[in-house]
């Protein structure tokens, strides 16, 4: 056990209690219980283990090397691959299985867990790549933009000699010339932009329409995008049925007054959203409420903390970029008409399957489980088309781009839903939906499950002030915790020396036979 307050001489006054006690049994009359410890699987088990292997070869090996450098669980880096992937691909290609049925690669991604669980340097694995990429895009920038100067100056002069000729024509009684559209003011130019972090919803449509292919939001902290939405409406706004329609690449033409005389009319709006946000902020954001979609547009992705360790090998970023470089290359002359690109008829028959087995999920569901089942054939189509283009991306140059998502793809995808989306969702809506102080039990219970020796004694205050790692902020927290862990057995509040004097100090004794019972760490 490292060095805490359990190693420490115990207080008088709690050395004084056990000796009242008694040590062995802790209570003197009643003998302890044997201790519950399923608390420690969580309500729906342990999470699954990201699944490498449906990605492709070298993405796979950046998966395991970034995830083990940035100290975070492979399923963070993983999802969030996926996810930008799909959003550089964009509404450059779509994927359909049938005519009349056509999904863009957009999904978006909530990377869960407890401070200091790596959500941030997982991200920030891959967004430096994507801030590298937009970078790249816009080499050009200073030359456009002088360009676009000269552009201005030039119709501004047409329009003086324009205006000039109107005068003399309405002078003299004749007809006013046409105006020459090369007096017409020019559009300013902008920047390529691939990916925003705090847009309004009117900036994140103009933004949309200037760059039709589709972009990423990333926030490293989700709760605050999405506790601001409607924050200028009185919370009846569109912030939230905006985001939702990101998600299907559907058209959006706003028609509000604050839009403008021309609002930002977008063919097909997609954005994936990629952040990082706490257990406590998904039961509050996403799973409260009304069902209106938006937890059922997120992947959401809870995974262990892992511990700290030197990383064996560095992972290869040139390459990664190389990939995402080459995927935003995709040659779109259509545009901002999507390139469907169709499901091999080898792969239909593994996506019916696949349909109705998410049926059944859905059957047997309730709550906003419900909704986001009912995503599952949609996702399924949308990961393959991702690893299918991710494939190709790593490739030797010149292979020539995918005619069709392939079964391998599509095995994958379905892989990736059946072993480790589906799983990791139930864990979520199960364990994020529960009261503060279960959670709280949880996460304490995990914390004396990794202490050896067995501490004898603990104290909500001491725990607060004395011991890292637990993760709960507060003594009040912690001390509901162990009234949650004493129902199960695991502790039993000391009583009070007779005589004692002043305020209370809350002792609570540990159940000796949890020694026994605890898994090895």
């Amino acid at each position: 056990m490292n060095e805490n307050a359990m190693d420490r001489p115990l207080p008088r006054d709690t050395a004084a209690t056990l000796a009242a006690v008694g040590v062995r049994d802790a209570s003197g009359t009643q003998p302890w219980p044997a201790p519950d410890i399923a608390i420690l699987r969580g309500p729906r088990g342990a999470p699954p283990a990201f699944p490498t292997t449906v990605l492709p070869p070298f993405c796979a090996r950046f998966v395991a090397e970034a995830s083990e450098g940035a100290g975070a669980p492979e399923a963070f880096v993983g999802a969030a691959l996926l996810a930008i992937a799909g959003g550089v691909i964009g509404n450059a290609r779509w994927v359909s299985p049938w005519p009349q049925w056509a999904h863009p690669p957009v999904f978006n991604v909530a990377l869960i867990g407890l401070p200091s669980s790596g959500k941030s340097p997982a991200l920030s694995v891959l967004t430096g790549l994507v801030t590298r990429l937009e970078a790249e895009d816009n080499a050009d920038w200073s030359a456009r933009r002088r360009d676009g100067e000269r552009a201005a100056v030039e119709a501004a002069e047409r329009r003086r000699v324009f205006e000039e000729e109107v005068k003399a024509a309405v002078k003299q009684g004749a007809p006013p010339p046409p105006m020459p559209e090369a007096a017409m003011a020019p559009a300013a130019p902008q920047r390529r932009r691939l990916f925003s972090m705090d847009p309004t919803t009117e900036k994140a449509a103009r933004l949309s329409a200037a760059n039709p292919r589709g972009l990423l939001l990333f926030r490293d902290e989700l709760a605050g995008w999405l506790g601001n939405m409607n924050r200028y409406a009185g919370g009846s706004g569109g912030d939230r049925a905006f985001w939702l329609e990101a998600y299907n690449g559907g058209a959006f033409t706003p028609d509000r007054v604050r839009d403008g005389a021309e609002g930002a009319a977008v063919p097909h709006l997609a954005w994936s959203v990629i952040g990082a946000i706490p257990p406590d902020r998904v039961a509050s954001l996403l799973l409260a409420g009304d069902d209106d979609g938006m937890m059922a547009r997120f992947l959401p992705i809870w995974p262990e903390r892992v511990p700290p360790r030197r990383p064996s090998a560095m992972a290869d970023t040139e390459g990664a970029f190389r990939c995402l470089r080459r995927l935003r290359a995709l040659p779109w002359a259509e545009a901002p008409a999507p390139r469907v690109v169709p499901v091999a008829e080898a792969a239909l028959g593994l996506f019916d399957e696949w349909r109705l087995a998410a049926a059944e999920l859905e059957a047997g569901a309730a709550g906003l489980m419900v909704g986001w089942l009912g995503k599952l054939p949609g996702l399924a189509l949308r990961i393959s088309l991702t690893l299918e283009y991710l494939a190709w991306a790593e490739a030797e140059d010149g292979t020539p781009e995918p005619a069709a998502v392939g079964l391998r793809a599509m095995q994958g995808a379905v892989m990736f839903l059946q072993l480790f989306a589906v799983p990791m969702a139930r864990r979520v809506f199960g364990a994020a939906a529960l009261p503060e102080a279960e959670r709280d039990a949880a996460r304490l219970a995990k914390w004396l499950a990794r202490q050896a020796p067995l501490p004898r004694v603990v104290n909500a205050r001491v725990l607060r002030q004395s011991t890292a790692g637990i993760g709960i902020p507060d003594a009040v927290r912690i001390e509901a915790a162990l009234v949650e862990l004493a129902e199960l057995g695991w502790v039993r509040e000391a009583p009070v020396e007779t005589g004692t004097m002043g305020r209370r100090r809350k002792d609570w004794v540990i159940n000796p036979n949890l020694a026994e019972v605890l898994p090895e760490t």
